[in-house]
């Protein structure tokens, strides 16, 4: 197989166009960061800045991801034509702009990796048995909620014995990732929740995303320790480094709970850098030669979640155009807790089939607003149908990424997730009925 990323080091005119486009990315994340929390900078501009970055790194996004992008830029553009004939309006900067504080967010949290990422150059020690079963699984938990995809990649890669994956391996891996999206303030999921639920709360999403990820958790130990842990060999976790992102957390919750106006987007996206600098610095390393690496090889390495989030803006923007002059929505009355049951399967089941979350996300937000939903409580639907779906879907990016390098079967994975997902969508509408927007 091709090297891209060594072929890229070798082609100058590669390197130039990774490197503008983290530069580009980098700009996106300070514009929008003022953008959220001041009135100095429109978030149009951040949009711009993003979608050059997307334009300039569309080649090297893989095929199935241009295909997607291109779909939703269709059904985009024919939504946004339909609204301009219809009423003369064209939603333009809606389409630009849209998910621009998303990604400054998500640009913002990569580079919290320099400073929190799980070792890969540890010596290796053997950890076998249910306590190291229970350290792996919260341990990509916590990991993961910080540094996201990469995490299950460096601990499966320690865990493998060269080139396979347990059963129990795979399911505490993928699970105990894919639980961290219903509360984690630095997951792209959170990210999306508050960007197509506006107005919904920080404290109330974790008040439900905390108790359903410690289901998860408890669900996970119990099917893994079910198929036996004797010879499990997991991950020697040093927690010690998560003090970091759990002071950052600390600060935006102080922060919002202090100004509840601030967005939340905004402030991660101004914190989650400065603080990486700062203890970058405290700890007496090359402050700018790892942030100038970040920003050409890091942030262009985003580039497939870029030009889908920049696509699925437009379909949103498009859909909403459409509901705008058709009076179009989902057939329910109102949106209380069995709806939010109703829209979360509806999720999870297109999740399963390959739609990326974000998209159906993205589609369900303009259907749904006609109904004047709580927006805690379409944000925590959000949540958990990200959660659920990318752990069960044998064909999200993490576990297309897991079959192919640990020669993992797509039904397999299943079929050994699927009851895990049943159970978790019923623990769900549980929470749902609790929820105080419902």
């Amino acid at each position: 197989m091709l090297d891209t990323h060594n072929s890229l080091a070798a082609d100058p005119k590669g390197q130039f166009s990774r490197m503008l486009a983290g530069g580009l990315l980098a700009a996106c994340v300070v514009t929008g960061a003022m953008a959220s929390l001041t009135s100095w900078l429109p978030t149009l501009l951040a949009g711009l800045l993003a979608w050059a970055a997307g334009f300039i790194l569309w080649l090297e996004v893989p095929k199935r991801t241009r295909v997607q992008s291109a779909i939703l830029l269709t059904v985009g553009g024919l939504g946004l034509l339909v609204g301009f004939v219809a009423d003369g309006s064209l939603a333009w900067r809606t389409a630009i702009a849209g998910n621009a504080n998303l990604i400054a967010m998500l640009a913002a949290v990569s580079f919290l990796r320099l400073i929190t990422a799980p070792s890969n150059a540890e010596p290796v020690v053997s950890a076998y048995g249910r306590r190291s079963l229970l350290a792996t699984i919260v341990g990509v938990h916590l990991f993961g909620a910080v540094v996201n995809l990469s995490t299950v990649f460096i601990m499966a890669r320690r865990m493998s014995d060269g080139d396979t994956l347990s059963r129990q391996q795979y399911v505490a891996l993928v699970r105990g990732f894919g639980s961290a999206a219903f509360w984690s303030p630095f997951f792209a999921a959170m990210a999306a929740a508050l960007t197509y639920a506006p107005g919904a709360q920080l404290s109330s999403l974790l008040a439900f995303g905390l108790p359903l990820a410690m289901i998860a958790l408890a669900l996970t130990y119990r099917d893994v320790n079910a198929l036996g842990v004797q010879h499990f060999r997991g991950y020697p976790m040093n927690f010690a480094s998560l003090w970091l992102p759990g002071l950052l957390a600390a600060l935006i919750l102080g922060a919002h709970w202090w100004r509840p106006a601030l967005s939340v987007l905004g402030l991660i996206a101004a914190l989650a850098p400065s603080v990486t600098i700062l203890t970058l610095a405290l700890r007496r390393q090359p402050v700018g030669r790892q942030l100038a690496h970040h920003i050409r090889e890091g942030l262009p390495g985003m580039r497939a979640e870029l030009v889908l989030f920049l696509a699925a803006g437009v379909m949103a923007a498009g859909l909403m155009s459409l509901v705008a002059v058709t009076g179009v929505s989902l057939p329910f009355d109102g949106f209380g807790a069995w709806q939010a049951s109703a829209l979360l399967t509806g999720l999870v089941g297109l999740s399963i089939v390959g739609v990326h979350p974000v998209i159906g996300v993205a589609a369900a937000a303009p259907l749904v607003a006609p109904l004047d939903p709580d927006p805690s409580l379409l944000a925590s639907c959000f949540l958990a149908a990200w959660g659920i779906g990318v752990a069960a879907s044998p064909l999200s990016a993490m576990n297309l990424a897991l079959q192919g390098t640990y020669r993992l079967r797509a039904g397999d994975s299943l079929r050994w997730n699927l009851p895990f997902a049943a159970a978790m969508l019923v623990a769900a509408a549980l929470l749902f009925l609790l929820h105080p927007g419902a």
